[in-house]
Parts: C-alpha cells; structure tokens; sequence
C-alpha cells in the first residue's frame, strides 16, 4: 500500500510539472478583464438609470460607452488591460471620473454617488431621506452608530457586503429603523441580491407607507424583474408623493407599457420629459407610443432626439433601425 501511494505522489508531481510546461509551451493566457459599477443619488441612494457611461483609456481617449441599467448598474467587458478613466456626467448632476488601473488588477468595481445641482438638488432633499421620520427620530444612538457605520462602509468605502453587516446589527437593535432599511435594499441591490433587497424595502414601506425612497426604489426593483403589475403599485405611490420625480413618472410608464396599456403610458412620459427633456430614454418609449398612435412624423421625431442626445447609447441602433423602417413604409 505505501508503494502504491509513493507512486500516486509521484504521478501527481509529474503530472503538475507538465502542466508547467504546457502553459510555459503555450504562453501566459490572456486575462479577461472588466469594470463593473453602479451610479445613485448622493442624498437619496436611488440607483440612477440610463446614464451614460463613458470609458476613455488614459492615454489615447474614448475607448467605449455604456449606460446604467434599472437599478443603475453597468459593465465593461474586456476593455483590455490599461489605465482607464470612467467618466460620467448626467444631467441635473454634477461630473464625475474615477481612474481604473487593469494593468495590475484584471477587474475592478466602481461606485459613484452623484450630487444633484439645481432644481434636482431640491426635489433630491424634498424626497425626504434625509430628513429623520418618526421611527427614525427615536433611534437609540447604538443603532445609529452601527447605521452610520454602514452607511460608510457601503457608500464612502463602496463596501456593500460589509456595510450590509452593520445595517443589520443597526436593525437587530431597533428594528423601526427606515434608513438603515432603505441603504441595506440599496447595497443588497448593488450585490445583485434582488430578493432580499426587495424585503428591506417592503419592510420600509410597512414602516412608513408613505416612504418617497422606499416605493419608487422597489418599482424601479419589481421594473427590473418584470413584475410590472407589482412595480405598477409602488409607481404609483410615488408619483403622488413627488408629481415631479421625472424617473418616478418614467418608470410607471415603462410599467403601463410592458402591460400593453399604452394609452395610460402616454401622459406619464409627456410629463417626464416636460420635467426633464434629456431623458433620453424617455424619447425612445414617446416614439414607440406615438407609433402606436399611427403618429409616424412624431415617432421619427422622438427616436432622432435619442440619437442626438445619446448618439452611441444602448438604444441606438434599434432607434436608427425604426427611422429607417417608417421610412421605407412612407414610400
């Protein structure tokens, strides 16, 4: 038996040796290489969609361009191993870059937490997050400490796991804490932990039904699962808690939309864009309405004002392809 086990060892050895040399043979294997990230709202943590992210080397210029998702994530894959710069600069929000090096790691993670300017700013603090509720307010200051702690952790420290840890003692001990269930949805969002951000932001919303943050969060949450009907209620909520949240009106549009209800899209959009014209997504769901409408000159219209506002945007080829075919209809 020891002889047999000898040789196992040294077969093994052998074995390891020539795999050494086979990769030695064949050259060292290219690395795949990506930057993932997420983009929200400094005063409210709400993921911040369809921005348009824009990836320059740093030496030699633009290199790609992305936009955040529903829950305001987005991605680069292999981009190359380089020095990068991602760039970002939404309207209604102040600009911002982060340098990314994929010359010593071969991936890396990248948080932004854009500070609204102007009238964005005031709706942004008229949302209310920052401003202590009720069950908020009689917080004791341990749980305070450990929601502050995670506050840090997941948006200072773009440490979502970590700041989860602390958000959940700070609950342990008060379990009416709106915030620290408000930024623990975020960071579970962040970690792609869909279901169990859903639950921190229904508990919000069973605290304080009338939670801005909580119930557009989760539409925008339940938009990205296709639980349309499900985000349709939340939506709705937070339109009549901020008429004037154009991502709010946007969202409940896409909801309408996705349930074949284009008539009751139609003025959740218009109102979107009458709030904030560059949306350029917005754009893209008017022209499909207007399509729907038999509306040809408007639809052509709308999908021409996505090109111009996001001429290399995630809808653009779609957008250039309906130009195209409204205009070989038209002949």
């Amino acid at each position: 038996m020891k002889t047999l086990w000898k040789w196992m060892a040294i077969l093994s050895i052998a074995s390891g040796f020539l795999s050494a040399q086979l990769v030695a043979q064949q050259g060292t294997p290219v690395r795949r290489t990506m930057i993932r990230g997420v983009v929200r709202d400094a005063i409210t943590h709400m993921p911040l969609q369809h921005v348009l992210i824009t990836l320059d080397r740093e030496t030699s210029g633009t290199v790609a361009q992305t936009e955040t998702d529903t829950l305001g994530k987005f991605v680069f894959d292999g981009p190359g191993e380089s020095i990068f710069v991602v760039r970002l600069k939404p309207p209604g929000y102040e600009e911002r870059s982060q340098r990314v090096d994929l010359q010593t790691n071969a991936t890396d993670y990248v948080s932004f937490e854009l500070k609204p300017t102007g009238k964005q700013a005031e709706s942004a603090v008229a949302s209310g997050l920052d401003t202590l509720s009720i069950n908020d307010a009689a917080a004791p200051e341990k749980a305070r400490k450990e929601c502050e702690k995670g506050h840090e952790l997941f948006v200072d420290r773009k440490d979502p796991a970590a700041g989860i840890e602390h958000l959940q003692k700070a609950v342990k001990i008060y379990d009416k804490y709106e915030r620290a269930y408000v930024l623990m949805g975020m960071a579970y969002i962040e970690l792609g932990k869909d279901g169990d951000a859903r639950s921190a932001l229904e508990k919000v919303i069973s605290l304080d039904p009338k939670s801005e943050a909580g119930n557009i969060t989760l539409g925008m949450l339940l938009n990205h699962q296709k639980d349309f009907a499900g985000a349709e209620k939340y939506l709705l909520r937070g339109v009549e808690l901020n008429p004037d949240a154009p991502q709010a009106r946007y969202e409940l549009g896409k909801s309408y939309w996705a349930q074949g209800r284009w008539q009751d899209a139609e003025p959740q959009v218009q109102r979107a864009l009458e709030l904030k014209p560059d949306m350029a997504e917005a754009h893209v769901l008017m022209g499909n309405v207007a399509l729907k409408k038999g509306d040809r000159e408007k639809a052509v219209a709308e999908f021409k004002e996505y090109l111009r506002l996001q001429p290399n945007g995630p809808m653009a080829s779609a957008a250039q392809q309906m130009i195209a075919k409204i205009g070989q209809q038209s002949h």
